[in-house]
């Protein structure tokens, strides 16, 4: 049950949506990533409209309301969510792979293989997503620069995340005898960039190792060497690290930042003292307030609102929580959950003229959620009381 509230009492949780893809608009001021938010769309779908090159419904989870449909050789019309478009899912699915891998500073060839792609089609997807929202490519590039001139990126807060990596040498060289290393001479006034002395031997490792292009070259270079009693190592996934880091930190710092000044108005905030709210954790981008169940209703307004207008003052981008109430965090907010997706699923089949039974509905369940087995799903479903699951 992960944490449960004391008797008479209740457990508020909110937690920012989309809080990562927001501040990224936020930070790179794209403007089709802004104009999105600003129009309610789904960014993900928006995304993959750029990545297809096709209709931005055509990239939903859902089929949009009022549109008209071919199921089972009758045509209906849909209501709001109450189909699902299997093809738009998997490419919105593919989208939301492709901004976090972009995020996380992952090469398209990577990309590629997460969204089952091949690297050319990856390589591909990411050219057409970066054509689409420049502004995106350009606040990696920002990023890099100021690494590589600072040694720190800062979030939209000014936090800065020293990443010192970005000034390795890319290979370094020594002897294997530590005598002759050692009592090689210092001098202060040469090769003052990594303070010690070298002569030809090492200088000369050091060019071929600058010539370098993949890890069979290198391990060649490292074994040639290693028999005229050079050691050579590589400092270059540190530095690539590093460059990966930087986009990430400043938009996962930037997140940090947002819900740490959330805390602070959430803590500070007179009502909620007055209605003896008290926040207790935060788990990602998730606060959790625990308040006596009387108060319970008001404090679940409350605090997603707080959340968001903490944001106002600084990012000119919309924010929106995901506020919920429940005795226990994680199960009840996992049973709850099922309970009313299963309702929902029963309303869409009534409002769409087909007539599902129970058991084709809990298969829909367990086919969209593999996390738990088809008898979790079962018992969410039969109880009006909260269980664990």
């Amino acid at each position: 049950m992960i944490f449960k509230t004391r008797t008479r009492h209740k457990l508020i949780g909110s937690d920012y949506s989309a809080q990562e893809p927001r501040l990224t608009a936020f930070m790179s001021q794209d403007a089709g990533m802004m104009q999105a938010y600003k129009e309610g769309k789904d960014l993900y779908a928006v995304i993959a409209q750029s990545m297809y090159n096709n209709e931005y419904w055509e990239n939903l989870e859902f089929y949009p309301e009022g549109m008209e449909i071919e199921l089972d050789g009758k045509k209906i019309i849909c209501g709001k969510k109450t189909h699902l478009h299997e093809e738009g899912k998997a490419r919105r699915s593919s989208a939301k792979t492709m901004l976090l891998a972009i995020l996380y500073g992952m090469s398209p060839a990577t990309a590629g293989r997460r969204m089952g792609k091949t690297p050319e089609e990856g390589k591909a997807l990411m050219d057409n997503f970066f054509s689409k929202f420049p502004a995106v490519k350009q606040l990696i590039d920002d990023s890099r620069a100021q690494l590589v001139s600072t040694g720190y990126v800062e979030d939209w807060a000014g936090r800065r995340r020293h990443l010192p990596d970005i000034f390795l040498a890319p290979y370094e060289v020594e002897y294997k005898d530590q005598e002759k290393q050692l009592g090689m001479v210092f001098n202060p006034f040469l090769e003052c960039d990594n303070r010690s002395f070298m002569d030809d031997k090492l200088r000369n490792a050091l060019i071929q190792a600058s010539k370098l292009r993949g890890n069979k070259q290198f391990d060649k270079l490292a074994e040639e060497l290693s028999k005229e009693g050079v050691t050579l190592s590589a400092n270059t996934g540190r530095i690539a690290q590093a460059e990966r880091q930087c986009l990430n930190a400043r938009i996962q710092g930037g997140a940090a930042s947002l819900t740490k000044l959330a805390m602070v108005n959430i803590q500070n905030n007179e009502r909620l003292q007055e209605l003896d709210a008290h926040l207790i954790i935060t788990v990602h981008d998730e606060v959790l307030v625990e308040c006596p169940a009387a108060y319970a209703d008001e404090v679940e307004k409350l605090l997603p609102q707080i959340m968001i207008d903490t944001a106002k003052p600084y990012i000119n981008v919309p924010m929106a929580c995901d506020p919920y109430c429940v005795d226990r965090w994680y199960a009840d907010v996992a049973g709850s959950s099922l309970r009313k997706e299963y309702k929902k699923l029963e309303e869409k089949a009534e409002e769409a003229g087909t007539s599902l039974t129970r058991d084709e509905l809990i298969a829909k369940l367990v086919k969209k959620h593999p996390e738990y087995t088809e008898a979790c799903i079962m018992a969410a479903i039969s109880s009006d009381d909260d269980i664990v699951l």
